[in-house]
């Protein structure tokens, strides 16, 4: 569990929240994780006065803030002293890391920066960051000039993307291929379980230069050094020769001539690799693609027609599809032997 859907709080709580209430209480949400507030507590049963210091909260508001978590069901009261509930302590501390904590938290705040204008942005039609006079760089500018900005969203993914990864590893045939390359790879995630599960198989990691100092970290930590190396790079520059499968995995739209380089630097028989949204069958319209829209900083998504028709155009012959989760496909293909 790694998002607290509304259906994990108390009916009792529930019954009480209109849609103003909950978006006060999802800001008091974050507002508490970027203070680390569940963490400092956890284990612990304090007064409003010792959290307070503990925590940094003045006293003015210290309390009330305590009590408002109390409603929710995050922590228990008991004679005036406070601790985290079961709920809390389940979902923001043993389902996510301290990186991911730490990394959400500001990406969220960055968000309802954003969305405080949006009665200005949708009457008038211009971007939130004009109205708000602040630039929002893409995360791949981040990761190009911010180092703790790069070394938190590696670690945050790292997190975050082990359970794809593990599935990816069971569905995923390699047994034909010796040595994979990961563009924009990241933390390394895919490829520590994809060759964990494949013990023949040596892998490279593709990216950023702050981005690899995280990955290499976190890949010594693992103890895949002698299988997996990084390498600082840009695919929309270069895609390095000497490897016969190469992986695409959730970094949003890939221009076709980057497909073409890709081909070109795999042996034949080589295989590529690429993830998607499976097609959606529900006719129920989605919050994410207004918001996404109106964020306009995150890295869009490919479908899966997109997909298969670049990787055609690119030169690949046998592109296949399969869904291997609810939340995911996996796309492949070919270079034909000459």
């Amino acid at each position: 569990m790694r998002n607290l859907t509304l259906d994990k709080l108390p009916r009792r709580v529930l019954e009480k929240l209109d849609l103003e209430t909950v978006f006060m209480a999802s800001r008091c949400v974050i507002a508490a994780e970027k203070l680390l507030f569940f963490r400092k507590l956890s284990g612990k049963e304090l007064s409003s006065a010792a959290i307070g210091r503990l925590v940094g909260i003045h006293h003015k508001h210290c309390e009330h803030f305590l009590d408002f978590f109390v409603f929710l069901g995050l922590l228990k009261k008991r004679n005036n002293l406070y601790r985290n509930s079961a709920l809390a302590d389940r979902h923001f501390i043993q389902a996510r890391s301290i990186d991911w904590t730490r990394f959400w938290s500001n990406e969220c705040i960055k968000d309802y920066e954003a969305l405080a204008v949006m009665e200005q942005v949708i009457t008038s039609g211009r971007d939130w960051r004009k109205i708000l006079g602040k630039k929002r760089s893409p995360d791949y500018e981040l990761a190009l000039k911010d180092r703790q900005w790069a070394r938190d969203f590696t670690y945050a993914l790292y997190d975050v993307d082990k359970p794809v990864a593990e599935t990816l590893a069971n569905n995923l045939d390699l047994s034909e291929y010796r040595s994979l390359l990961d563009v924009g790879g990241g933390s390394g995630v895919m490829s520590i379980a994809l060759a964990r599960k494949n013990p023949h198989i040596k892998a490279c990691i593709l990216d950023y230069k702050y981005v690899r100092e995280a990955a290499k970290k976190i890949i010594r930590k693992e103890r895949m050094s002698r299988r997996i190396r990084t390498l600082v790079g840009d695919m929309n520059r270069a895609i390095p020769q000497g490897f016969d499968v190469i992986m695409f995995w959730n970094i949003g739209h890939i221009d076709t001539r980057v497909m073409k380089m890709a081909y070109e630097s795999l042996p034949d028989g080589g295989m590529i690799v690429r993830e998607c949204t499976p097609p959606s069958r529900s006719k129920t319209p989605s919050p994410g693609r207004f918001l996404h829209g109106y964020m306009s900083v995150r890295p869009k998504s490919q479908s899966r027609d997109s997909i298969m028709r670049s990787l055609k155009e690119a030169g690949f012959k046998s592109a296949k599809y399969r869904k291997i989760d609810s939340a995911f496909g996996l796309i492949t293909g070919r270079k034909s032997q000459k």
